[in-house]
């Protein structure tokens, strides 16, 4: 005798030979129905999957933010100092080009300057003469006490006088 077991819960309300012997059939429990697996996740799954993965990144997205300014930052470093040994060396330059040695050298050959001679110097005992100023610069009272002599007549001089006080400005 063999007993054959219900494949489904539909063949456990079906009889046994069991329970065909007046034996009662303890019913068989039933299992809360579960959805069948379709394949698909459901959409709080993705948005979970989706989290983790923006979480997961975040730090690698900032890391390598911080390396690549860490990077730029030691290029411009690197190019400060090459600029600034240039400038040491272009000021070095200048001060050689500014030499006297060579600032005489150049003269000498490019310029055919030759070196200055010993200079003389010549003393004049001798007062220099008085300055004297023309009529027309003194005032009137002052050219008739300066004596200066003019070939010139007295009219002639009033003309230009005249003249001269139009065109001179003071």
């Amino acid at each position: 005798m063999t007993t054959a077991k219900p494949s489904t819960t539909l063949d456990a309300s079906l009889p046994t030979s069991a329970a065909s012997d007046s034996h009662h059939a303890l019913p068989r429990p039933v299992l809360p129905r579960r959805p069948r697996y379709t394949g698909r996740m459901p959409a709080w799954a993705w948005l979970a999957v989706f989290g983790l993965c923006i979480a997961a990144t975040l730090p690698v997205i900032r890391t390598s933010s911080v390396t690549e300014s860490g990077s730029e930052l030691r290029i411009l470093e690197a190019e400060r100092e090459r600029l600034n040994s240039e400038i040491r060396s272009l000021a070095a330059h200048v001060g050689q080009l500014g030499s006297l040695a060579r600032v005489k050298h150049q003269a000498e050959e490019r310029l055919n300057m030759v070196p200055a001679r010993p200079t003389a110097v010549l003393e004049v005992k001798q007062p220099p003469p008085a300055r004297t100023l023309p009529s027309r610069f003194l005032p009137p009272s002052d050219a008739a006490n300066a004596g200066l002599t003019d070939s010139t007549s007295t009219a002639g001089q009033s003309i230009w006088a005249g003249i001269f006080d139009v065109l001179i400005f003071e």
